[in-house]
């Protein structure tokens, strides 16, 4: 029990840098089909339609690798024109292994550049909206340079705590985000999290962490162009089960930057404070089974330049379950209603999930 707890907390820390994956100890194939829609004023819509494929292969019992791709078709309707564009994202390979007794994990992971680049200016214009942290797109960007990255996540016992700790770093290439323009060269960036995992028994558990991104300058044409501020995140989440019932509930805040920033895509954003919190309950049917309630609350307040600002509620109902010993299926949806830069919104979400073990 002891191990497994250890083998918890260092997914959690693995996940909390987000160019690595926690260990997967069976291969599996995940695919599916997500559709999420948005409205707003002045008869703008923003559609997404996204295909996830993921593969998840261990080699042993002690290392295993990923590869994820989510071809992608965004199409944004305002005032009677449409733009659309429609690509694979750029391919993540990442790896994981399991070092000393259970109580390290060291990821290694490389981003193909298979995604759209060079973007035209329609393509530009789907490309800055998908970008928005208060909708929370399955897809937020489409393609850049080569990535590199590793991370080493560590755990411990303390009584009845396990703490931890991870660093990671990524390497991001230069690429030409839209036709016509200069080589775009993101600057690395540097992570360190700390974290704890306190179990409540054998059936409750919370945990928690707090992390620091720094990032570099990035250049256009080899000139500085924007150093963005430092990230600091923070996160509390429990799982809680009962007999047939499970709740799960993750409330994280990432503080106000104070200056802009690049995406991956290079557009420039500025960002206020930003609080999210998830809520699932799970109502087991049988072994194989259970239906699913979810809610998810952003609240984000404006930036420097006082826009940005959002308030976005969702709700839904789902069911997963088994189609057959080795195949899970797990169907949801969502609808969503808020305010983003003070316009209302409304939004929805359908997805079907497939997981085959292989």
């Amino acid at each position: 029990m002891r191990s497994f707890c250890i083998l918890l907390s260092l997914a959690t820390l693995s996940f909390a840098q987000s160019r690595t994956s926690p260990f997967i100890k069976r291969a599996a194939f995940e695919t599916g089909l997500i559709f999420q829609r948005w409205s707003g004023g002045g008869a703008q819509t923003l559609d997404e339609i996204v295909v996830p494929l993921l593969l998840h292969y261990p080699f042993s019992e002690r290392f295993s690798l990923s590869v994820l791709n989510t071809p992608t078709r965004a199409s944004l309707r305002s005032g009677g024109v449409s733009s659309r564009l429609t690509a694979f994202t750029d391919t993540r390979i990442s790896t994981a292994w399991i070092l000393g007794e259970e109580r390290a994990l060291l990821n290694f992971g490389v981003s193909a550049p298979s995604g759209r680049t060079a973007l035209k200016p329609g393509e530009t214009l789907v490309a800055q909206q998908i970008t928005s942290h208060a909708l929370a797109l399955p897809t937020s960007y489409f393609g850049g340079g080569i990535e590199a990255s590793a991370s080493l996540a560590a755990a411990t016992e303390v009584g009845d705590w396990v703490l931890g700790g991870s660093v990671g770093g990524v390497y991001k290439g230069s690429f030409t985000p839209t036709a016509g323009a200069a080589k775009y060269s993101p600057g690395p960036e540097i992570s360190v999290t700390l974290g704890f995992d306190r179990p409540l028994g054998e059936r409750h558990r919370f945990f928690g962490d707090v992390g620091y991104t720094w990032y570099a300058a990035d250049k256009l044409a080899g000139v500085k162009v924007f150093q963005a501020d430092g990230k600091i995140n923070f996160s509390l989440a429990g799982v809680f089960t009962a007999e047939k019932w499970r709740a799960s509930l993750l409330a994280e805040n990432r503080l106000k930057r104070q200056s802009p920033f690049a995406l991956n895509n290079s557009f420039s954003v500025s960002y206020g404070n930003e609080f999210n919190f998830a809520a699932e309950l799970a109502r087991e049917l049988n072994r194989d089974a259970a239906w699913l309630a979810s809610a998810n609350l952003r609240l984000h307040g404006k930036n420097n330049n006082g826009a940005n600002d959002a308030v976005v509620f969702s709700i839904g109902p789902g069911w997963r379950g088994l189609l057959l010993p080795s195949l899970q299926l797990e169907v949801a949806t969502h609808f969503a209603i808020g305010k983003l830069n003070g316009n209302r919104i409304l939004g929805g979400e359908a997805r079907v999930g497939f997981i085959y073990q292989l």
